[in-house]
């Protein structure tokens, strides 16, 4: 089995400095301290009110929060000085006279940031396991959530990638890739808010019976919202809660009304949007940093320049 070299030498520079121990210690250490508190404020209320289920799904929803917000801004930080970087150090021209191709190249570097943050994933697993002494969390569903992060984590590095590959600097790539994940997060939000308020809950209006919300008399979804992981991960854990999670979140229970009748669950169907905008933009960098396709490029231009001469 070959192994990649960019991502042999990638992970053997990083994982060998102080830094990489470092951030899974912090990382961990901030883990523990949620965990811990959750974990006594629940213990003081159980000596009043008794044992009671949601002590496992509120530590449980606090955990996947935390760790889905660390992810979503960790992985753009590992990744959007990847190519930009080599640029910079103006090592990438290099890399390109080796016999890797192009998108081996851009394997290795990200698969090389994001092994740190699948170790992040893995190392919190044992922190999440204290919720089985609750029960009412099963192994599935742990499952489920790390499958999540693990698509999340992709997407995310594949933005990092995809910006590094076509802006030179990588301050200037750094801020382009965050504008990009805040637009996915709370832009799309937006968007779908107006688009419900315009075109859905204005002409549900005349027909709503009464005493019932405009989301159950108008069933309609906005589809920008497959693209958005904050939207995938709260159906996920309204999944796993059951009816009282959407109770929790109305503003997101009422915008995913309409995936009753798509026939499959809305985060299954966002994991897949997800993974293949990160396939699309993983493909879209790996044409963007081939140094063949530019030199047929500017042949064409010249041949085209030199005809227009004749």
């Amino acid at each position: 089995m070959r192994f990649n070299p960019v991502l042999s030498k990638e992970l053997k520079v990083k994982m060998r400095n102080w830094k990489a121990a470092g951030m899974i210690g912090a990382y961990l250490l901030v883990m523990t301290v949620v965990a811990t508190f959750i974990l006594m404020m629940i213990m003081s209320e159980m000596s009043v009110t008794g044992a009671n289920r949601q002590a496992s799904t509120i530590t449980y929803g606090f955990l996947a929060a935390i760790q889905f917000m660390l992810i979503i801004f960790i992985a753009p930080a590992l990744t959007s000085g990847s190519i930009s970087g080599e640029r910079e150090r103006q090592t990438l021209d290099l890399l390109l006279c080796t016999k890797l191709r192009p998108r081996s190249i851009i394997l290795g570097k990200l698969f090389s940031c994001l092994s740190q943050v699948m170790l992040l994933i893995i190392a919190s697993f044992p922190i999440f396991a204290t919720v089985f002494v609750f029960g009412g969390i099963s192994v599935a569903n742990l499952l489920q959530l790390f499958l999540f992060y693990l698509v999340v984590a992709v997407l995310m590095g594949c933005i990092g990638v995809f910006f590094s590959t076509i802006i030179k600097k990588t301050t200037t790539s750094n801020v382009v890739t965050y504008a990009f994940v805040l637009f996915l997060l709370f832009g799309t939000l937006i968007l779908t808010a107006i688009y419900m308020q315009l075109f859905v809950y204005s002409k549900a209006a005349p027909v709503q019976q009464p005493g019932m919300p405009p989301a159950q008399t108008a069933q309609t979804f906005f589809p920008l919202l497959y693209f958005n992981p904050l939207v995938g991960f709260a159906s996920l854990l309204v999944d796993q809660f059951g009816g009282s999670g959407a109770q929790s979140i109305p503003i997101i229970g009422g915008m995913l009304s309409g995936f009753g009748k798509s026939g499959m669950k809305p985060w299954v169907i966002s994991t897949i949007v997800n993974f293949g905008m990160a396939c699309l933009l993983f493909f879209f960098s790996s044409l963007k940093v081939n140094p063949i396709r530019k030199k047929r490029k500017n042949r064409e231009k010249t041949s085209r320049h030199a005809v227009v001469q004749k």
